[in-house]
């Protein structure tokens, strides 16, 4: 029988996922569906209770942190970072909350210095897994936001200190980023499609960065990546991110296993088929 896999979050427009989990699927040989759920805020809770057909599910804005409350129990992958975007239905009916995010955004920045001098920009949901991934690896981390002032920021840096006394961390406002750095973390949807004229912070900060990780996939290019390479800086985009985070999703559901030949085909695979829906909207 096909087991029901999907994506919750509102509001979901446009998503590479069910392309992925398809794909994905077949590679595992595995007899599975997955659907895009966009769920309304004010009945998120009760839906969530009623997806009983579902094996398992991602979860993504605004959703993150919400879910939380409704599940019985968190892997340390989403403890550690207080999200979760995959969950798994135990055979007992219970539900795990997981966090793919960090192993996708590992192997995107696998080539570049996370230990090093890191700015990152914005920290919502993915933010934070990048900020303690970063104050994990010894970074001397500063955090570009809005407003540094608000409780939940000021309360994580407090939390990364302590946790990771090798690391520093300090909040600034977006407007007021100086210095030189060895890796750029851009975790804001800034430059994301339609807005892709978008990018989070000036020319001159980026060329005092030695690379450049942009979470976002969808252009393949920001308006980040161009002006970096533009400058000679090394990049990578989301794609690789979300590839690999819906494999391990998939490892996490039924204990899939894929090749990296098989992935890096797949990220390939996604990018083209990007290309041609964004040329056929």
């Amino acid at each position: 029988m096909s087991e029901a896999y999907g994506l919750i979050g509102h509001p979901l427009g446009h998503s590479m996922s069910p392309f992925l989990h398809k794909a994905l699927f077949a590679l595992g040989g595995k007899d599975a569906s997955y659907r895009l759920l966009d769920l309304a805020p004010e009945t998120m809770e009760q839906q969530v209770q009623e997806m009983t057909g579902y094996r398992g599910w991602n979860v993504t804005i605004p959703y993150k942190e919400r879910i939380i409350p409704l599940l019985d129990r968190l892997d340390p992958s989403a403890a550690r970072y207080n999200a979760v975007n995959c969950v798994r239905r135990e055979p007992d009916g219970t539900l795990t909350g997981y966090n793919t995010d960090c192993t996708g955004f590992l192997h995107a920045v696998r080539d570049f210095s996370l230990g090093g001098k890191v700015l990152l920009l914005g920290c919502g949901g993915a933010g934070r897994m990048m900020a303690t991934e970063a104050a994990m690896a010894g970074a001397q981390l500063t955090i570009g936001v809005r407003n540094p002032e608000k409780p939940e920021l000021t309360a994580l840096a407090a939390h990364l200190r302590k946790a990771y006394p090798a690391a520093g961390v300090q909040l600034v406002p977006f407007g007021e980023i100086s210095g030189d750095f060895d890796l750029l973390l851009n975790s804001t949807p800034v430059g994301m499609f339609p807005h892709t004229a978008g990018c989070p912070v000036p020319d001159a900060v980026i060329r005092r960065c030695g690379a450049v990780f942009d979470a976002i996939y969808n252009p393949e290019q920001t308006r980040l990546m161009e002006l970096a390479r533009q400058a000679g800086i090394p990049t990578a985009g989301g794609m690789d991110m979300l590839v690999q985070q819906a494999a391990c999703a998939q490892e996490i559901w039924y204990g899939a296993q894929f090749s990296e030949a098989d992935l890096a085909a797949l990220t390939r695979q996604a990018q083209a088929q990007l290309a041609r829906q964004e040329a056929n909207p």
